[in-house]
């Protein structure tokens, strides 16, 4: 397969409606809470005369404001009360992870402030007007959709006259100390609004940003860096919905990215290793979390839904990626040269070798990482079952052979430790 080395970026906005989902996936019943702040925000500020930037900067945090929450009952306390008590941990890390992804640091103010008052914000002096007024009007949009949420609409779904003019009195009668007063009053007469109500759908605020003009900041061309940067701050989203699935994935990129450089690649190539490594596994999002951390064998339902997010991770990654082999490396991580493998079936001379250098990274790390429910494997006992699967013509016997060559550092590599204790393995 003939591999272009400059098209490995991102579409920034897609990857934010799939960290919209993932959140949706660490257990909250409330599905599609930031596509709707995300639209409520967007429609306030273009009522209130926003350029088209902002507005779609003030989309864009909406669908990730809450990337700083790790638990479920975290998500859960934050929709069950207008005032929840804790809101500092999350808006916190929120922030970090944030300012630790050059591309998107530029978001991590009104993160952290997204649930600050505006008596608070007001007299802020650290930040800017612009950030003040992105942060206030997340607040008040997220709010919003609380309150949507606890009144209930009417036989048909739809939101009642009677629930429009509650919610607007709750939102008026907290102007000025926990809301922004022009902001409230825009939102109160977007309230009465069919229209609005009527297209707070998932489906049709996707087409909404599809819609969207071109602005500078969704413009710009990442680099390779750049990518892996926003894709590591998605693998950290990830890890929400599993403790070691990030871990996995991290170590898998690192195995992927080290043996490209064993076996000769290019600098950059190994980048584009670590990249699809870092990103084979994101469709386990849509996996039942007891299938995925079941600590005996699975049904054949179960195992249904295990091989289930191979296709997953495809179809995310079309949607986020213009680049076609990071995509086909990611996706065909479970592929077997025999044919056994899944999702597709292919064979041999289907899989180039980069396919096959993270599908032998992906089994060597289950493998030898250590998971909830069992210790991992030792080095020698690993490496027979490669070995295995090799002589079985499953795996790829060159890059097995590279791995023998360097099983050490692999080993260490793998498990996340440095070189050390190296006779015990």
């Amino acid at each position: 397969m003939e591999v272009s080395l400059d098209n490995v970026s991102i579409d920034l906005r897609q990857v934010l409606f799939e960290m919209a989902s993932a959140l949706d996936a660490v257990g909250v019943d409330d599905i599609h809470h930031g596509h709707r702040v995300a639209y409520i925000a967007y429609r306030c500020a273009q009522r209130m005369g926003w350029s088209e930037e902002q507005a779609q900067i003030v989309f864009s945090l909406g669908l990730i404001h809450d990337c700083g929450v790790t638990q479920r009952e975290e998500r859960s306390a934050l929709l069950s009360t207008m005032v929840p008590k804790d809101t500092v941990s999350h808006c916190m890390k929120g922030y970090e992870l944030l300012t630790a992804c050059e591309p998107l640091s530029s978001l991590a103010l009104p993160i952290l402030y997204h649930h600050t008052w505006w008596c608070e914000l007001e007299v802020n002096n650290e930040l800017s007007d612009e950030d003040k007024q992105f942060a206030a009007l997340l607040f008040l949009s997220d709010r919003v959709d609380y309150l949507h949420a606890n009144y209930y609409p009417d036989n048909f779904g739809n939101v009642t006259q009677r629930s429009r003019e509650t919610i607007s009195s709750e939102l008026l009668a907290n102007t000025s100390t926990m809301f922004e007063s022009n902001q409230v009053q825009h939102m109160v007469e977007l309230l009465d609004s069919d229209d609005f109500w009527f297209s707070m759908d998932s489906r049709y605020i996707e087409s909404l940003a599809h819609r969207f003009p071109v602005v500078p900041f969704f413009s710009a061309h990442l680099t390779l860096e750049e990518t892996i940067s926003v894709a590591e701050l998605f693998a950290q989203v990830v890890d929400a919905k599993s403790p070691f699935t990030f871990e996995h994935s991290r170590n898998v990129a690192k195995l992927t990215e080290f043996l490209g450089h064993q076996l000769g690649y290019s600098e950059r190539f190994q980048r584009m290793l670590y990249l699809a490594g870092l990103v084979h596994d994101i469709g386990k999002l849509k996996t039942p979390i007891d299938v995925l951390h079941k600590p005996n064998l699975l049904t054949e339902e179960e195992y249904v839904c295990i091989r289930r997010h191979a296709t997953d991770t495809r179809q995310a990654l079309l949607k986020m990626f213009p680049c076609r082999q990071v995509i086909e490396w990611a996706a065909n991580h479970h592929e077997r040269l025999d044919g056994s493998g899944y999702p597709l079936g292919k064979m041999a001379q289907e899989l180039d070798l980069p396919s096959r250098i993270v599908a032998v990274a992906d089994v060597f790390q289950a493998l030898t990482q250590s998971r909830p429910y069992r210790e991992g494997l030792p080095l020698s006992k690993t490496m027979t079952i490669l070995g295995e699967l090799v002589e079985d013509g499953k795996l790829d016997p060159t890059v097995f052979d590279c791995l023998q060559q360097h099983d050490i550092e692999c080993y260490q590599i793998s498990i996340g430790e440095s070189l050390k204790e190296t006779a015990s393995v």
